[in-house]
């Protein structure tokens, strides 16, 4: 299964984060816009939250995420949550990572190891 959304790796890393903050707690586009700020991402007002939006619809799309309508508020929101099939999409991104920072491992100790030589 992969995620068909997003451009290249940085539309991976924001669906991948986003995918998580609605694991660790079902909520809302604009309550996520302000947790991404914990990953380091940074949605800089309103106009941006489209990105947001789009990726949300294609996790959903995807059958990763599930929503229903929070009527308590107003205006009305969304309210996303993990799907079972989300959780073992949790699970591929985790191999991945895991994979990634082996390979950066590599990376970083070949630099250094010609850094030194000179």
């Amino acid at each position: 299964m992969r995620h068909r959304g997003g451009r290249g790796f940085r539309g991976w890393w924001l669906a991948s984060t986003i995918l998580l903050l609605v694991a660790e707690k079902p909520s809302h586009g604009y309550e996520l816009a302000e947790r991404l700020s914990e990953f380091g991402i940074e949605i800089p007002g309103i106009g941006h939250m489209g990105n947001i939006y789009r990726v949300l619809s294609d996790l959903e799309e995807s059958g990763l995420l599930s929503t229903e309508r929070d009527t308590t508020v107003r205006p009305p929101r969304k309210i996303y949550r993990i799907t079972l099939q989300g959780k073992l999409y949790l699970k591929e991104i985790l191999r991945s990572l895991e994979d990634m920072k082996r390979r950066i491992e590599t990376l970083e100790e070949r630099i250094k190891r010609v850094l030194q030589e000179e």
